[in-house]
C-alpha cells in the first residue's frame, strides 16, 4: 500500500473483509492521505442446512509478513484454520490467558479498541472460508471483492472502505440492479467558420431513477460541453 515498509492489516468478520492501511499519516507514495485496500467474500461456498444452503463468510483472518509466509502445506493449513503456524489455538492479542479466537487483528483502528496490528511491516494478510466438504467433481463458486477507500487521512480512508465495501455487498446481493447512466443524446456537429455548431437531442431529459435501498435518487441535470486544446485526444480541456 504505497510505500511498503509501513502498513499494517486489520480483519472485519462481521463484513467478511479484510483490509489493509497505512501505519502513519505520511506515506511514501500517498502523502498525508494514504487510502485503505480490502479483500471481501461477496459470496462465500455453499454448504447444506437441511432442505436449504448456507453461505459461509470469512471464517478466519490471518496475517504474516513478507518472507515469513507459510513454508509447508501444513502451515498453510493451519492458518487457514485461523490458527498459529505450528497448529496451536490463535488467542486474542497473543495472550495465552486469553480468549481463543480464528480472527488476528480484529479490532477497530478508527475506534482504537479491541486487538489492533502493532509494528508496521511489508504485510501479507489471509482471508478464509470454511470448513465444508466436496464431494467429487464438486465445484463451489466464490466471489471476491477488491475495494479501495480514501479518506482525509489513514483512519478516515478506513471509515470510506467499510462505507464502500457495504454499498458493493448491497449492489452484489441485489444483482447489480443500480441506477444506469442517462441515455446518450443524439449530436449532430456543423463546421462554421473558424467555429463549430452542436445541437443534441432531448434523449435524456426526462431521466429519473430511484434506488432506496442504495440511497439513490438520480435525475437528469443538464449537459457539459468541453473543447480540447487541440485534435490530440490525451490534450487538457
Amino acid at each position: 500500500l504505497g510505500g511498503f515498509t509501513d502498513d499494517l492489516v486489520g480483519g472485519d468478520p462481521l463484513l467478511s473483509l479484510g483490509y489493509c492501511y497505512n501505519a502513519t499519516n505520511a506515506d511514501g507514495q500517498y502523502g498525508s492521505s494514504p487510502p485503505a485496500v480490502g479483500f471481501d467474500f461477496l459470496q462465500g461456498p455453499l454448504v447444506p442446512n437441511g432442505a436449504n444452503f448456507d453461505t459461509l463468510g470469512m471464517g478466519s483472518f490471518n496475517k504474516y509478513i513478507n518472507g515469513t509466509d507459510p513454508k509447508s502445506q501444513d502451515e498453510t493449513y493451519y492458518f487457514m484454520q485461523g490458527l498459529n503456524r505450528d497448529g496451536t489455538p490463535l488467542h486474542v492479542n497473543d495472550d495465552p490467558i486469553q480468549p481463543i479466537t480464528t480472527y488476528q487483528v480484529s479490532g477497530d483502528p478508527v475506534a482504537g479498541t479491541g486487538w489492533l496490528d502493532s509494528n508496521p511491516n511489508d504485510r501479507r494478510l489471509m482471508l478464509s472460508a470454511g470448513p465444508f466438504t466436496m464431494a467429487p467433481n464438486d465445484s463451489q463458486e466464490v466471489v471476491a471483492a477488491i475495494i479501495i477507500g480514501q479518506g482525509s487521512d489513514r483512519l478516515s480512508s478506513i471509515t470510506a472502505l467499510k462505507q464502500a465495501d457495504d454499498v458493493v455487498q448491497k449492489v452484489y446481493d441485489q444483482g447489480f440492479d443500480i441506477c444506469a447512466p442517462p441515455p446518450s443524446p443524439t449530436v449532430y456537429a456543423q463546421p462554421l467558420d473558424r467555429g463549430v455548431r452542436l445541437v443534441w437531442g432531448s434523449e435524456p431529459v426526462a431521466y429519473q431513477c430511484v434506488q432506496p435501498d442504495l440511497n439513490q435518487d438520480y435525475g437528469f441535470e443538464g449537459f457539459r460541453v468541453w473543447q480540447m486544446s487541440s485534435n490530440d485526444p490525451n490534450s487538457d480541456p
